[in-house]
């Protein structure tokens, strides 16, 4: 439990630098929070190849965070973040066997086409990189759906639940860069975006 709440409030810290505008304390919070959250793996998770990919995802996090804080190039922050996306998506896909559930892909995929359409008119040059994004979420969320669907059990629930709110965490905040500003962004972006990494931590040490 006393994990849990050294986590929430790294979270608390992170999001505060956010609003106040300090990066130098929004980043030590971001990259103690993923620390912290990479030691609750190590030590809770049991000793299998999945609980290692998601380690690997919030290591790559913790440097994709480092560098939309230190550096403008967009390119290395947006590469790192779909690292990141492709080691939780492989800590799911390790766990099924069988067949897929075809009706949860078209069912995200729907939702999907409905999101773009949503920011086509602001997106202009960076239609591909947000395709490419929205892709990687897609392939995310199934994996953690498909797992769901096969044993659903709380941990799963947990994970689909935590890749769920990274995808929203993306919508807000692409709605708030590029189609209308969202009142407290910061807050919700940034929590839900730490919340998304929590909930998929808490798949596999619950």
């Amino acid at each position: 439990m006393w994990s849990w709440v050294a986590v929430s409030l790294s979270g608390i810290g992170a999001v505060s630098g956010t609003k106040q505008g300090h990066r130098t304390q929004s980043l030590f919070y971001k990259v103690l929070t993923f620390a912290l959250l990479a030691a609750m793996v190590l030590t809770q998770a049991p000793s299998v190849e999945f609980s290692y990919w998601v380690i690997a995802g919030l290591l790559v996090s913790a440097v994709a965070d480092s560098f939309h804080t230190l550096t403008k190039k967009r390119s290395l922050y947006f590469l790192c973040f779909l690292v990141a996306q492709l080691c939780y998506s492989k800590s799911f896909w390790l766990q099924l066997s069988g067949e897929f559930v075809w009706w949860l892909l078209a069912l995200l995929l729907a939702a999907s086409v409905v999101a773009f359409f949503l920011l086509l008119p602001q997106l202009d040059k960076v239609v591909f990189p947000v395709v490419i994004m929205g892709i990687m979420l897609i392939q995310l969320t199934w994996a953690a759906g498909e797992v769901w669907l096969v044993d659903p059990k709380l941990e799963h629930a947990l994970g689909l639940m935590g890749c769920i709110v990274l995808a929203l965490s993306a919508l807000a905040s692409a709605l708030n860069r590029y189609r209308k500003p969202i009142a407290r962004a910061y807050m919700w972006v940034t929590g839900s975006y730490f919340l998304a990494h929590g909930l998929i931590v808490a798949s596999v040490v619950v």
